[in-house]
């Protein structure tokens, strides 16, 4: 399992779309907003592919409207299967 805890920081005018557009990212789920814009969001991937974590999370960049996103925490573990 691969989890990262992110804030995201958006214009507060485009939140709602914003909010849509990171939902649409796989395992992204919006914790809460603020109406400053300010979220917490996580992303969770189950298959372990150590860069789809990264990749969506540098996704948020890209997002229209987004002024900036910072990683907060990150956990990485190999389930027993895996191991």
């Amino acid at each position: 399992m691969n989890i990262a805890g992110v804030v995201v920081h958006a214009r507060p005018e485009n939140l709602a779309g914003v909010e849509a557009q990171l939902l649409e990212l796989p395992g992204v789920e919006i914790h809460a907003t603020a109406e400053d814009g300010r979220m917490v969001v996580t992303v969770e991937d189950r298959e372990l592919k150590e860069s789809s974590v990264g990749d969506t999370v540098m996704a948020f960049q890209n997002v229209d409207g987004v002024l900036s996103a910072s990683l907060i925490y990150h956990h990485f573990e190999e389930s027993e299967a895996q191991q």
